[in-house]
C-alpha cells in the first residue's frame, strides 16, 4: 500500500513544477508575433486614416469651389469652355487652398496642401448646358502618385436667346 502511494505522490509532484523552458518560449514567440500585427495594423488603420481626412478635406475644397461657380455669370464660365484644365482665376479663389491645424503651443501649422483646377466642356446635346469639373490634387505620404478628388455640375444657360 505504501508504494502505491509514493507513485501517486511522485506523478503529482511532477505536475507541479511547471511550464517547460520550450513551452514558455513558444508562448513568448506567439504573443510576440501578436503584439507585433496589432501594431502594424494599427500603423496601416493611423494611416488610412488620415489619407481619409485628406480625401473629404479634399472633396469639401472641390466643393466649396463649385458652389462659387455656380455664383459666376454665365459668360464668364462660357469663355473658359474647351479649354482644358484652368487654375481658378475668379476673385476669391486660390490655385491652392491649405489646411491648418492649432498646435498645443498656439502656433497655426500647415497640415496639407491641395492643388486646385477646373474645366469647363460643353454637353453635346446643346450648347445651352456646361459641365465644369473641379479636381483636387494632393500628395499623399505612403503612396506613390498623388490623389485626386474630381467634382461636377452643370450650368444651364437661363435666359440664354437660343435656350
Amino acid at each position: 500500500m505504501v508504494s502505491v502511494m509514493t507513485r501517486i505522490s511522485d506523478k503529482v509532484r511532477c505536475k507541479r513544477h511547471g511550464f517547460s523552458l520550450i513551452e514558455v518560449m513558444i508562448a513568448l514567440a506567439i504573443l510576440a508575433f501578436g503584439i507585433l500585427a496589432m501594431t502594424v495594423s494599427q500603423i496601416e488603420a493611423l494611416k488610412q486614416g488620415g489619407a481619409g481626412r485628406h480625401t473629404t478635406d479634399a472633396a469639401s475644397v472641390a466643393r466649396t469651389y463649385l458652389e462659387q461657380v455656380q455664383r459666376l455669370p454665365y459668360a464668364t464660365i462660357d469663355g473658359w469652355k474647351d479649354t482644358g484644365w484652368l487654375v481658378p482665376a475668379w476673385a476669391g479663389a486660390r490655385a491652392s487652398y491649405d489646411t491648418a491645424i492649432a498646435n498645443p503651443s498656439g502656433d497655426i501649422a500647415i497640415e496639407h496642401s491641395y492643388a486646385v483646377q477646373f474645366r469647363v466642356t460643353t454637353v453635346a446635346v446643346t450648347s445651352c448646358i456646361l459641365d465644369v469639373e473641379m479636381r483636387v490634387t494632393w500628395p499623399e505620404a505612403g503612396f506613390t502618385a498623388n490623389k485626386t478628388v474630381t467634382l461636377a455640375t452643370r450650368r444651364y444657360n437661363w435666359g440664354g436667346a437660343s435656350c
